[in-house]
């Protein structure tokens, strides 16, 4: 005989809740996970600063005096550097051919990891270069930012710096100009500190 009593509950579905909860696990768990991978970086580089040194420690290092030759259309070029630290440690300053018509001066500061630099250059402007990210322990790029001094990044100006470090006595210096948008050329520079 058929039970008229029994009535399956049909109306049991998951409710927006329940079905919610995996995704938000998820979402919660990917966030920790990330995190902690953050975390463990800054971790590393607390810990560990010499493992991951900023490119402005790195400039910190050449202060001094340095002589540096380069090859120009009659022949080398002897080109002086100096090196000092300016407000309280913050800022590395930089004199190329200093005591001549044609110094120039360039300021390097910290900014987060990256590295800085504002060139006073001979050409009459300051353009402003910058790292990208992290850079090697013997090699810091900095690209052109923006600058003043100029009407605009078409006007002949200093666009790129990459500077080598061989050891803690040798360096070399690549000066890239720019003009009307294009570049132009490369300077090279190999400095030996005195």
């Amino acid at each position: 005989m058929y039970n008229h009593s029994y009535s399956p509950n049909f109306s049991a579905k998951p409710t927006r809740r329940k079905r919610a909860r995996p995704a938000i696990t998820w979402l919660l768990l990917t966030m920790c996970v990330m995190g902690h991978v953050v975390l463990s970086e800054r971790q590393v580089r607390a810990e560990h600063p010499t493992l991951t040194p900023t490119p402005f420690e790195q400039m910190k290092t050449l202060v001094g005096t340095w002589q540096g030759t380069r090859k120009a259309y009659d022949g080398e070029e002897t080109i002086t550097a100096q090196y000092s630290l300016t407000a309280r440690g913050s800022a590395v300053m930089e004199q190329l051919f200093p005591g001549t018509p044609k110094e120039m001066v360039s300021i390097y500061t910290q900014d987060g990891h990256d590295l800085v630099m504002t060139h006073y250059c001979m050409l009459g402007n300051q353009p402003r270069m910058k790292t990208q990210g992290l850079v090697s322990s013997d090699t810091i790029t900095m690209t052109y930012m923006d600058g003043t001094g100029m009407r605009s990044v078409n006007d002949m100006h200093m666009h790129e710096l990459t500077i080598r470090f061989m050891d803690e006595n040798h360096m070399t210096h690549h000066w890239t100009l720019y003009d009307k948008g294009h570049k132009k050329v490369t300077h090279t520079f190999m400095f030996v500190r005195q």
